[in-house]
């Protein structure tokens, strides 16, 4: 082998793994995030009163600190974890947005998805 097949069969081993990780990164692992959503919270209770959201979704991980208007619920392991985050309205205490997160973290790689984004208002 000469040392130009060598360059060329490194660069492409190096373009393939590049192309590799950008196709499950960016396409697989968020695909199947979607898929394996929580059951649960395939039908968030929009404009609902905090009680019926709680009724159906259980018992809240977190409360953010502004006044009690966003909530979160957590699940999955730690490595692989969803968050259901739910706005209310300052009014009316009305639900009227959520979002769902997938945080990813294997080895040297650590991603956040947004996965699911609806807002009512």
């Amino acid at each position: 082998m000469t040392k130009k097949s060598i360059y060329i069969s490194i660069t492409s081993l190096f373009v393939m793994l590049f192309f590799f990780y950008f196709f499950v990164f960016n396409y697989v692992v968020p695909n199947a995030a979607k898929i394996s959503i929580p059951y649960g919270w395939r039908n968030i209770p929009m404009m609902q009163d905090s009680v019926v959201v709680h009724a159906y979704l259980g018992d809240i991980s977190k409360e953010e600190k502004n006044n009690g208007l966003t909530e979160f619920w957590v699940k999955g392991i730690k490595d692989q974890e969803y968050t259901l985050s739910i706005h209310y309205s300052q009014t009316s205490k009305l639900a009227v947005s959520y979002r769902i997160d997938y945080h990813f973290k294997k080895w040297f790689i650590q991603k956040d998805y947004l996965l699911v984004e609806k807002d009512n208002r």
